[in-house]
């Protein structure tokens, strides 16, 4: 091996955000003598800048086609063209290209999407949208050395050590006891439980229910769990429809005191179409996390039924930064479509996997890995901090409060209605602090 190196430093300033990042330089008699048996060198024979000129391939796999429809669009003509220009400005001309594709909402299909990637040599993908589709490919990814990155999986039962899935979102282990604090402060006393099948729903309904009951609250009957792949909840609904009678009934007829905690995705627009045939169900407020907050297939397709339950439902509060607003501005222009969180957790997803690109120059899954929760570390993104914990899944924070309802413009926004501090009330407490603007009072009015 040539012992007199040439190596060349500098900080990697990814749209201005990332902290830090050194990035060496090797010769390319050093490189050809190298040799790496699980990753993919870039080298395009300029021992001065190795990635110039290079295409460098992600995958990006959505969920489903309705996120497909605006993801797609969002990652080719957004995240993509901005990671080119930032290559332009460093004088590279590396291009960034998604190869995309959709999940259609089924596990064994996102399973081989990713399959399918790893026959491409690409082991480098944004996937596992549904915490059950990143769960599917969760053991392929680790005994193939690719990485996976979420936006928006958040089951408790992920966040697991030393693995290759890394989450740009929190995990849902926040979610429960922010649930539980922000129905009791609305005065909520009995709950009704119906949710998705899968390990997001049974993680977060694992952790919530100890909660509830420890708080004094009750629980109506056995959860209603529906398999992911139903298209028609009747069934499931008069089960919980008599459920919430009964739970009215033991409060005394105070609709008020009892919620519906609904843990959905995208089959939250068709439970809510189908709910208004349930009088009990349909009459008492609904409370979700991010699944459901802000869901656009909820605002086109059912946007009567969201606004009369008062449908409310958590998102992490981002921090909103100036390229927050300018992506916010470019997303919505482009899809017609709200942006969230989500879509800020992709952008800085983006970020992380092209900077530690640059600092080792591999686009493979397995050099890649170990570098994520480092990179992450020194990266305030579009969304804030992108810090992760020892999981591999994004610091938890404050949620913000969204319900549906109707504006001058459309039949069903969502705006947001409160805040939950999970530290504002001091370590002695724990219990967080429900700040909710005057408009709407102590408690949200009945449908």
């Amino acid at each position: 091996m040539v012992e007199n190196k040439t190596t060349l430093a500098f900080t990697l300033l990814i749209a201005g955000l990332i902290l830090g990042g050194s990035v060496g330089y090797y010769s390319a008699q050093q490189r050809s003598q190298q040799k790496w048996q699980e990753s993919i060198i870039i080298d395009t024979g300029d021992p001065s800048i190795p990635l110039k000129n290079a295409v460098v391939k992600l995958g990006y796999i959505a969920p489903d086609a309705s996120t497909l429809a605006v993801g797609k669009p969002f990652h080719e003509q957004i995240i993509a063209a901005d990671l080119n220009s930032y290559a332009n400005i460093l004088g590279y001309g590396t291009t960034f290209t998604y190869l995309i594709d959709d999940a259609n909402g089924q596990d064994s299909i996102h399973l081989e999407k990713v399959q399918g990637l790893q026959s491409f040599g690409v082991t480098i993908l944004e996937g596992g949208g549904w915490s059950s589709q990143a769960q599917s490919a969760l053991s392929y990814c680790n005994a193939n050395g690719m990485l996976m990155w979420s936006a928006s999986s958040t089951s408790p039962t992920l966040a697991i050590a030393n693995d290759n899935l890394f989450r740009m979102c929190a995990s849902d282990g926040h979610l429960a006891p922010a649930l539980v604090n922000i129905m009791w402060a609305f005065g909520v006393k009995s709950i009704v439980i119906f949710q998705r099948g899968d390990s997001w729903g049974d993680g977060v309904v694992n952790l919530l229910v100890p909660l509830w009951t420890a708080k004094g609250g009750a629980i109506e009957g056995n959860r209603t769990r529906y398999p992911v792949e139903t298209a028609d909840f009747s069934g499931y609904l008069k089960v919980a429809d008599q459920q919430v009678a009964t739970a009215v009934a033991r409060n005394i007829g105070a609709s008020e005191m009892v919620g519906v905690v609904m843990l959905a995705q995208d089959e939250v627009s068709v439970i809510l179409k189908q709910s208004s045939a349930y009088s009990n169900i349909y009459n008492v407020h609904w409370w979700g996390g991010e699944g459901a907050a802000k869901n656009q297939k909820v605002m086109d397709e059912a946007p009567n039924e969201a606004n009369h339950i008062g449908f409310y439902s958590l998102l992490p509060s981002p921090q909103f930064t100036l390229l927050y607003n300018s992506l916010q501005n470019r997303y919505e222009a482009l899809t017609k479509q709200q942006f969230s969180s989500t879509q800020a957790y992709s952008y800085d997803i983006s970020l992380v996997v092209s900077n530690s690109i640059y600092q080792t120059q591999s686009t493979s899954g397995a050099v890649l890995v170990p570098l994520q929760k480092p990179t992450s570390d020194r990266t305030f993104g579009s969304a804030g901090y992108c810090g992760l914990d020892e999981f591999g899944d994004r610091l938890g924070s404050s949620y913000d409060i969204w319900r549906y309802e109707p504006s001058a413009t459309k039949e069903s926004v969502s705006n947001q209605v409160g805040l939950y501090d999970p530290v504002a009330e001091g370590i002695k407490t724990g219990t967080g602090t429900v700040i909710f603007p005057e408009v709407i009072g102590p408690r949200p009015p009945g449908p």
